[in-house]
């Protein structure tokens, strides 16, 4: 390794490390898996991810294989941003290479943060309406395309993306747009590794016609390469929705181009405590009709939680108890605004404890979200880290899934309060499991087990919100019939014929080597949702 290293720093302006300290810190990320690379390179332009990739093809070609594994801020959940081999962080690709504010699109490369592209936006009068971590990378968005909580409104940052360049996997560099059946075909004939690619595709799309036909009755499910569906729509052919949930495995994006929107209106919040669940899901359905920017639900035990570690909010004048509080964030100008929180209020029974956000109360707001932190980071037990977060349940089955928690609560002898948007059907349970022991990590084997039953038995799906990496692959690999393997093995081989990006993730995990992996030691730093 020490010999490649060297190879690789006289023909790249970064850097390409393999001292053991440096390649251990890159060796997790937000995932119960700890895999430390060989190497870890730190590029400074597109010709360097070009010359790591290329250099890694060629040494596929001679029976050597290096994996390459892309990585932003190693916040995926799933295991599926640290590799074995060469690991490529995107740290240094963190700029806003141009704004147009008139036509409301921006230029950025995929290392820029969520929240630090926003700070920019925003002294234009834009942002870009996505409500997930802001430590997150663009290309991490892509790559993952998480269900974030104004999704339902906005769409997600699939719906903004209008351009990426990608390195493929034998170092070639490619745009993908939507483009006219006719422009597709012109493509397709180039002799070019982009002409290649899109006969390829298109061959594809001809051969698993009825498999994609049947993919596409399953709307609420990213694994494998569910965007397929999407490639071919109309009078246009587009690639790009293939990068989406990709996790990293068909080419490392190196320049994104975006539409943006202005900064939205005057927004108010809404509290409402409510301690029937029934009470509380009639009144999420109907509030979702009202079409609100966020609808978040969050265990009442959660906030008891924190408030008996010193994070109480002010709004709660009384005991918590037991229950659900739930946050709507209406997101509209100030009449439309006025209008529908007066009919969401209108709604609740007699009784019910409410809160109307104002300018007085704003922070004690934010503290019901900080009470959430302080609840993942309180380890008197164990590490709440996120074993199977973005789970998908439909809204008409949430009360099943909350009474098969309570079961599950006693079968495994540990609290499984939920959080999570309704609106968007995504949910989370953080488990607390001693990583750390073998009946610590036996547990977490079950519970994955367990969870997995429970998600299916109420008609949802672990990918419903996010694609499975390693960790998810463990439950949901089996679940695939053969057409439908097929089908993403050969996608898979039309953008990287060698497989050498990101192996093993995906479709290519397996259980023995995902266990392998299991981290033997709580991961440093703040959980987060």
């Amino acid at each position: 390794m020490s010999k490649l290293a060297e190879y690789l720093n006289r023909h790249t302006i970064g850097n390409v490390f393999d001292r053991p300290s440096i390649c251990e810190a890159y060796s997790t990320d937000r995932s119960i898996l700890k895999i430390t690379p060989r190497l870890v390179a730190i590029p400074e332009s597109t010709d360097d991810i070009r010359k790591l990739l290329r250099f890694a093809d060629q040494l596929a070609n001679r029976d050597f294989f290096l994996p390459i594994t892309p990585r932003g801020t190693g916040l995926d959940k799933t295991g599926a941003s640290i590799g074995e081999g060469l690991l490529i962080s995107m740290e240094k690709f963190n700029h806003i290479e141009e704004i147009d504010v008139r036509g409301r699109l921006v230029r950025v490369q995929p290392g820029m943060t969520l929240g630090k592209l926003n700070e920019a936006l925003r002294l234009q009068g834009m942002w870009l309406p996505v409500e997930y971590d802001s430590r997150v990378t663009l290309g991490g968005l892509i790559a993952n395309c998480p269900s974030d909580d104004a999704a339902r409104r906005y769409g997600g940052v699939y719906q903004f993306v209008e351009r990426v360049e990608v390195v493929l996997a034998n170092g070639d560099l490619v745009q993908l747009s939507p483009m006219s059946l006719r422009a597709a075909e012109a493509k397709a004939n180039e002799d070019s590794t982009e002409g290649v690619l899109y006969r390829k595709i298109s061959k594809i799309l001809d051969k698993f016609d009825d498999v994609i036909l049947d993919r596409s009755m399953r709307p609420f499910d990213a694994m494998g390469y569910a965007n397929i569906v999407k490639v071919r729509e109309q009078h246009s052919v587009n690639l790009l929705p293939l990068m989406f949930a990709s996790q990293g495995t068909l080419g490392i994006i190196s320049d994104i181009i975006l539409h943006v929107e202005p900064v939205p209106p005057e927004s108010r919040r809404l509290l409402v405590s409510f301690h029937d669940l029934k009470a509380a899901q009639r009144f999420l359905n109907f509030v979702c009709d009202l079409e609100p920017a966020t609808v978040k639900i969050c265990d009442l035990r959660i906030l008891e939680d924190a408030s008996d570690h010193g994070k109480k909010s002010e709004l709660f004048i009384r005991k918590i108890g037991r229950g659900m509080a739930v946050v709507v964030d209406f997101g509209y100008g100030r009449f439309r605004l006025n209008k529908r929180m007066k009919r969401a209020l209108e709604v609740l029974p007699e009784g019910t404890f409410c809160v109307e956000e104002t300018p007085e109360n704003t922070r004690a707001f934010q503290c019901i979200d900080n009470a959430l932190l302080c609840y993942l980071n309180n380890d008197d037990r164990g590490e709440r880290a996120p074993i199977l977060d973005d789970v998908f349940v439909p809204s008409m089955h949430f009360g099943d899934f909350l009474d098969g928690l309570k079961t599950l609560e006693q079968t495994l002898g540990v609290e499984l309060p939920v959080f999570g948007s309704f609106a968007t059907s995504n949910y989370y349970v953080r488990p607390d499991f001693d990583c750390q022991s073998i009946d610590g990590r036996k547990k977490i084997i079950e519970f994955i087990r367990l969870y997995t039953q429970l998600v299916e038995s109420c008609q949802g799906s672990l990918t419903g919100n996010g694609p499975e990496g390693r960790v998810k692959a463990l439950m949901m690999g089996k679940t695939l019939g053969v057409g439908e393997r097929q089908l993403y093995a050969s996608i898979k081989e039309a953008f990287d014929p060698r497989g050498i990006l990101n192996p093993k993730v995906k479709l290519g995990a397996e259980v023995k080597e995902t266990l392998r992996y299991l981290r033997t030691r709580e991961r440093g730093g703040i959980m987060t949702p």
